[in-house]
C-alpha cells in the first residue's frame, strides 16, 4: 500500500503539518535536525509528495525538475533551450537532474532526487524509462512528460515528441524517389527509437519491393565515432545511399567515407535524422528529416502544465548537399 503523509508524521513523531512543511521546504518552520530526520522517513517509506496538475497550473511551486540523458548526439540542447524560453516565459524556475548515459540506476536515483525536491512536474529529456521506473513516476502523484521519446507498449504515458515510424519513412522514400534502391541504415539503437524508425524503413522499402540485405542495417549509439566504425562494414555493399541516425552519426560516416576515397554524393548520398546546425557545418552540407527540437522542448512545458495528451510534433525534409539522384531516379 502507497505510504500516506499521516504514514510519514507517525513513522518521524512528528505533525502532518511538520511533515508538508519540510517536504515543502518551507524554511524557517523547522528545526534542520527534524527536516532530516522527516525526509529519511519518507524516503524509506517510499512517501513523495502529492501535487496534481491542478496545483502546477497554480502559483504554489512554480520549480519543474528536467531530468537528462546524456545521448550521444547534440539535439538535446535546443530541446533544453525551449524549455527554458517556456520556463521563463511562465515565471518558473527549472532544477537539472543528470541520469547518465542510459545508465538505469542513475535514472532511478535522478527520479528519486526529483520526487524529494518540491517541485510541481518532471519532464524527462531522452531517457528511456523501465517499468519500475515508470511504477515510481506514476504513484509520485506528480504530472511528467517524456521528451523526444516514447514507449511502443505503453499508450497511457504521456511524452511530447517526433513521430520515429515517420521519420524512417520520410528519409527511406525520399532516396527511393531519387532513384536508389541499395539504402543502408546505420548508427540506430535497440530501444523502442531505433526499432521505430527500422520499421518505417522497412515499410518503404517493402511497399517499393525492394530487398533489404540485414548487412545494411548496423546497430550503433547515434555517435560520431561509432558511425565510422559502422561505415567499414558497409563501404563494400554497393550501398548507393545511406540513412545516418543522427546528425553526429552522417558526421562520422562522411569523415569515413572520405577515408576511403568516396566522392560525396556522387559515390554515395547520406540524408540524416535530426537537423541540428552539423547539418550546415559538414561538407557537403547534409539533407536531413529534420525535428523541431525547440518548439519540442516549448510544448513539453506547457502540455505539462496543462495535463495535455501525448502528441507528435511534425518532421520535415530539408534539403541540403549530401543527396544526388541517380540514373534511375
Amino acid at each position: 500500500m502507497k505510504a500516506t503523509i499521516k504514514d510519514v508524521a507517525k513513522a518521524a513523531h512528528v505533525s502532518t503539518a511538520t511533515v508538508s512543511r519540510v517536504l515543502a521546504h518551507k524554511k524557517g518552520t523547522y528545526r534542520s535536525e527534524t527536516a532530516e530526520h522527516v525526509r529519511k522517513i519518507a524516503n524509506e517509506l517510499g512517501y513523495h509528495r502529492n501535487l496534481s496538475a491542478a496545483e502546477l497550473a497554480s502559483n504554489e511551486v512554480k520549480t519543474i525538475a528536467i531530468i537528462i540523458n546524456n545521448t550521444k548526439t547534440n539535439f538535446w540542447q535546443a530541446v533544453l533551450d525551449g524549455i527554458q524560453e517556456e520556463l521563463k516565459a511562465n515565471h518558473r524556475h527549472s532544477i537539472i537532474f543528470y541520469a547518465g548515459d542510459n545508465d538505469e540506476q542513475m535514472l532511478t536515483n535522478a527520479i528519486n532526487d526529483a520526487l524529494a525536491r518540491a517541485v510541481s512536474g518532471i519532464l524527462l529529456v531522452a531517457t528511456k524509462a523501465t517499468p519500475d521506473q515508470l511504477a515510481t513516476l506514476n504513484n509520485s502523484g506528480l504530472p511528467f512528460r517524456f521528451v523526444s521519446i516514447y514507449g511502443s507498449d505503453d499508450h497511457e504515458t504521456k511524452f511530447i515528441s517526433s513521430d520515429n515510424i515517420k521519420i524512417g519513412e520520410l528519409a527511406t522514400q525520399y532516396l527511393i524517389d531519387r532513384g536508389h534502391r541499395r539504402i543502408g541504415l546505420l548508427g540506430i539503437d535497440k530501444s523502442n527509437t531505433g526499432k521505430q524508425r527500422l520499421l518505417g524503413y522497412e515499410k518503404v522499402m517493402s511497399k517499393a519491393n525492394l530487398i533489404v540485405d540485414p548487412d545494411w542495417i548496423q546497430y550503433g549509439d547515434y555517435s560520431f565515432e561509432n558511425a565510422q566504425k559502422l561505415f567499414k562494414r558497409v563501404r563494400n555493399l554497393g550501398l548507393t545511399a545511406i540513412i545516418a541516425a543522427s546528425d553526429m552519426a552522417a558526421a562520422g560516416i562522411i569523415k569515413a567515407a572520405r577515408q576511403y576515397d568516396f566522392k560525396l554524393p556522387e559515390d554515395l548520398s547520406i540524408i540524416s535524422i535530426d537537423g541540428t546546425f552539423i547539418c550546415d557545418i559538414t561538407a557537403p552540407q547534409l539533407t536531413s528529416v529534420s525535428q523541431a527540437f525547440h518548439e519540442m522542448g516549448k510544448q513539453s512545458v506547457t502540455n505539462l502544465m496543462e495535463n495535455a495528451p501525448a502528441e507528435f510534433l511534425p518532421v520535415h525534409i530539408v534539403e541540403r548537399e549530401s543527396v544526388q539522384k541517380t540514373p534511375a531516379g
